[in-house]
């Protein structure tokens, strides 16, 4: 039963962590990425192949993805790992998707790699905005070569809110993918920011559901830096999502793949040790956890169960856990009973924030945090005629 996968980080906890959360059962493995670990180990971060075993060896998957289309975000510019795996032509040089024979030279560099690292084969693709434009079509010709080079492998789609809003060109270009026929889907939003909860619109929500509905009657389909926002792609079908304790795994954001001044390798970034309430389908601060706490503490125990602890790690386990039962729980159910129990969830989650606001004063709360995720859930079920 799948459940929830961890996006790789700057930090060095990858591979301990996660095999943690394997052994314990609230994570199936995770994605290693270019920009973000080195091939070799640097006496901060293991090597990738080091870290593909430790978290083989703890029962998980292990995958490589090359990231391929974060080259496309505005202002990319963190090449501190990433030049040094080789993914491009020496000549052609990085980024180079020109022709089908630059196309076919990048694909046969990541499957190589993927190949020595034991991890299953996932395509690159090109980050798309419009899906009828050149880069779209760059995007399914990247993706027709990678399945002619290997047929087992799986493809990535990847779109900011535009292209996952767009309706009927939408679903014409999921089409024209459908049709190559890969082992499986990894799909991925792509943001101009890193706020939690992500400034999500119905319309995209409904894209992400449509999408993930199509193509989850034949293949499986995953959802990277998914979290709490791609629930409502589980609920269409999809079988895990990605999530981590940094917001930079929970959150693909434009702002994470910029040059950096700090080249430490320490620069993890903040830890995101909020408190995940399973009954509000959100989070508070630890500081407003610990007012409700105090002075609603029978409210707090029923929206927060389990021990969340005082340590990042323990946040993230928390956390981890009320995702991975959500998953489990719609994974279990199958088409409209799946849509039917998570649209139940947002709403009696929606009846909870106005008290948890009252008590804790939060500014963020059902508007963000429920409302465009139930929009979009009842724009799908309802192009679905299941409203």
């Amino acid at each position: 039963m799948m459940g929830i996968f961890v996006n790789d980080t700057a930090r060095n906890t990858l591979s301990k962590w996660t095999s943690t959360a394997i052994r314990d059962g609230y994570a199936t493995g995770a994605y290693l990425s270019p920009f973000t670990s080195p091939l070799l180990g640097n006496g901060y971060k293991r090597s990738a192949l080091d870290t593909s075993k430790l978290i083989r060896e703890a029962g998980g998957e292990f995958w490589f993805d090359p990231m391929t289309y974060a080259l496309d975000m505005p202002r990319a510019g963190d090449f501190r790992y990433y030049d040094a795996w080789g993914l491009w032509d020496k000549e052609r040089g990085r980024g180079d998707l020109s022709t089908r024979e630059a196309m076919r030279a990048h694909v046969d560099r990541v499957y190589e790699i993927q190949t020595s690292l034991s991890s299953p084969l996932l395509a690159p693709t090109k980050l798309v905005s419009n899906p009828d434009s050149m880069a779209s079509q760059r995007a399914l010709e990247l993706s027709q070569e990678a399945v002619s080079a290997d047929s087992s492998t799986w493809l990535t789609v990847a779109g900011d809110p535009q292209f996952w809003s767009s309706g009927a060109e939408l679903d014409a270009h999921i089409g024209a993918l459908d049709q190559l026929e890969p082992a499986g889907w990894l799909l991925v939003v792509t943001r101009q920011d890193n706020s939690m909860p992500p400034t999500s619109t119905p319309e995209e929500v409904a894209g992400l559901m449509r999408t993930t509905f199509a193509l989850s009657q034949d293949k499986p389909v995953r959802v990277a830096f998914g979290d709490l926002a791609a629930l409502p792609a589980v609920a269409a079908g999809a079988e895990a999502i990605g999530t981590g304790w940094d917001m930079r795994q929970r959150i693909c954001a434009y702002q994470d793949f910029e040059e950096r001044e700090d080249t430490s390798e320490n620069d993890g970034g903040g830890w995101y040790q909020r408190p995940t309430l399973r009954g509000l389908l959100g989070g508070l601060t630890q500081k407003q956890h610990g007012v409700l706490a105090s002075e609603r503490q029978s409210l707090a125990s029923r929206l927060t169960p389990g021990t969340i602890g005082s340590k990042p790690e323990h946040a993230f386990r928390h956390h981890a856990t009320v995702l991975t039962s959500l998953v489990t729980e719609l994974n279990l159910l199958s088409g409209e009973d799946r849509v039917k129990v998570l649209r139940k969830h947002y709403v009696d989650a929606a009846s909870e924030w106005p008290e948890v606001a009252q008590v804790t004063g939060v500014k963020i709360g059902r508007k963000r945090w429920i409302r465009p995720f139930l929009e979009g859930l009842d724009q799908f079920a309802a192009s679905e005629g299941w409203r």
